[in-house]
């Protein structure tokens, strides 16, 4: 399945991350069935996502904000302390104003409520490892 431009040369490849491994393998094995997305990764928590984004070298990470050993926002400030131009794109059930605003005003590339379609996951995944705005 490509949900975005055919002629896309090389897949996305996206870090997964969320505290709950029945979320997190779900989402892993949607974005496995779309032809230009590649999970690089798939994370626990927080600090397994900062350890993950340096090893794999992903173009994008999807990190959910509430996890128990360091949130979505704090992972992103170390992820960005050592990969400044890595995206992060913020999946969370926390989706209010506040909280996105405090999420963007971190650093996060986009901000999704889970339950999320996957068509649009797939264009705002696509939307943030494209050149920053």
């Amino acid at each position: 399945m490509n949900l975005t431009d055919p002629n896309e040369a090389e897949p996305v490849r996206v870090l997964v991350v969320d505290d709950h491994q029945a979320f997190r393998h779900a989402l892993s094995s949607a974005l496995d069935m779309v032809e230009d997305i590649e999970v690089a990764g798939q994370a626990s928590g927080g600090v397994a996502a900062c350890d993950e984004a340096e090893q794999l070298d992903p173009d994008v990470v999807i990190m959910d904000l509430s996890m128990p050993d360091l949130s979505g926002i704090d992972a992103m400030r170390r992820i960005h302390q050592r990969r400044p131009d890595l995206p992060v794109v913020i999946l969370t059930a926390h989706a209010d104003d506040g909280t996105e605003r405090a999420a963007r005003d971190a650093g996060a590339r986009g901000f999704l409520a889970k339950g999320t379609g996957l068509r649009d996951l797939v264009l705002v995944l696509h939307a943030a490892a494209g050149p920053a705005a």
